[in-house]
């Protein structure tokens, strides 16, 4: 039998979910040729070969997918992680294979192009506008008003994101940005650097829409009920399927597959982001990837039975979707936070919740003895403990979940004071 090969362009962050990616693969029956900055060591025994490149340097990227190309005929090219969508579209395009326009790429990646091109839909988005500078902000909230939120462009992650209540904070939100919205903070921001979008405040539950878009039909797989911490808005919480009623599931998928359309996405997967309340689904943004936060690699398939890591390759290769659902469980996430700055010690309390049924997993998202800091000195830290819950019912996995927050802490001890 002649072996088929996929080409991958770098891992997610987190490691369990990378290792989730290379699985699907091996399952799928893909030999995994690597694209990237760097191979952790876990993928080492999974990878068939690792060719380190720079993968801001789109060029260079391009030329080495082409001389691998050359030699293994690559049935696709995938990626999981959100800074590669216009470089893995480029890869597409370049070697013939199944991918997102350049247009819906960018689409994806850029807030503001993303809400320019949707504009056409009344009610959905919020008020928003592009702004570079503080006088830009100024101008720009006269016309959003306050309540609002502004953002880097192309941040990922939760990176950047700065409510404005009082015209008063506009000046700390701009001071924080243009320290946070460059590359030696993270090298996100080599593709869009000091570019903001600056949005009404939207008001709701916030909730994400898990799909895929294959030959033009939009694919809803499920939709994720979200909690978001205050005023930072780092994802504390996610629950599958939604407990909102069929009739909000409706004009949520419908909505999606408005916006999906009207971005021109094709031939990826897709996470979009909003909230429900009085005035219906309002817009928030929408990535051309899988869900992060072990939503796509662990509680859709938990919940559902969709292999969603394998859908993201087949969906990459031209394979046929395989999105039937064989089961109807609950299945939920909770983070343990650090609550002050410090050294991560690990956790109080996860034992016990072990041993009982209906935790999965539980992961450590910062190795133990890290220096850690809060946002806004560090937007990827704070979140210290994932723990993975299930249960047929919605009730169960709330106590569950709500368990987390009561019983599991993180032991910080506090950096000891320079003055001392």
């Amino acid at each position: 039998m002649t072996e088929r090969h996929l080409l991958l362009v770098n891992l997610r962050r987190i490691q369990r979910e990378g290792l989730e990616s290379l699985l699907a693969a091996r399952r799928l029956g893909y030999r995994v040729v690597l694209l990237g900055r760097s191979i952790p060591e876990f993928a080492k025994p999974l990878v068939h070969e690792f060719r380190q490149v720079d993968t801001y340097d789109r060029a260079a990227s391009i030329a080495a997918a082409r001389e691998l190309h050359a030699t293994y005929e690559f049935a696709g090219v995938a990626n999981f992680t959100e800074v590669d969508v216009q470089l893995v579209s480029a890869i597409a395009a370049d070697l013939g294979l199944p991918g997102m326009s350049e247009t819906a790429a960018l689409r994806a990646r850029n807030k503001y192009v993303m809400k320019d091109a949707l504009r056409h839909l009344d009610g959905v988005l919020p008020r928003f506008a592009k702004v570079t500078d503080l006088a830009g902000l100024q101008a720009a909230v006269d016309e959003v008003g306050l309540p609002a939120v502004v953002k880097p462009t192309g941040a990922s992650g939760s990176k950047g994101i700065f409510e404005l209540r009082r015209p008063e904070d506009l000046d700390a939100a701009m001071e924080r940005l243009a320290d946070i919205a460059r590359p030696d903070f993270d090298p996100v921001f080599k593709q869009f650097g000091a570019e903001f979008i600056v949005e009404e405040f939207l008001e709701g539950d916030e909730l994400s829409v898990e799909g895929f878009v294959s030959g033009g039909e939009v694919h809803i797989v499920t939709v994720t009920d979200k909690i978001t911490s205050v005023p930072f808005h780092l994802e504390l919480e996610h629950k599958v399927p939604s407990a909102l009623p069929a009739d909000a599931w409706a004009e949520i998928s419908a909505t999606t597959k408005d916006i999906v359309g009207a971005l021109e996405f094709d031939n990826c997967s897709f996470h979009l982001e909003a909230k429900w309340g009085e005035r219906g689904l309002r817009f928030i943004e929408i990535a051309g990837r899988p869900a992060g936060d072990y939503i796509g690699s662990h509680l859709v398939p938990l919940a559902t039975g969709v292999d969603y890591f394998e859908n993201v390759i087949r969906v990459a290769t031209g394979e046929p979707l395989r999105l039937e659902h064989d089961r109807q469980l609950n299945a939920g996430l909770r983070f343990v936070l650090a609550e002050r700055a410090g050294r991560f010690e690990g956790a109080d309390g996860l034992t016990p919740l072990g041993e009982e049924a209906g935790y999965d997993h539980f992961f450590t998202e910062v190795p133990v003895g890290t220096e850690v800091a809060l946002p806004p000195q560090n937007f990827g830290q704070q979140r210290v403990i994932a723990v993975i819950a299930r249960h047929a019912t919605r009730e169960g996995l709330e106590q569950l979940l709500h368990r987390v927050t009561t019983e599991a802490t993180a032991r910080i001890t506090p950096a000891a004071d320079p003055a001392e």
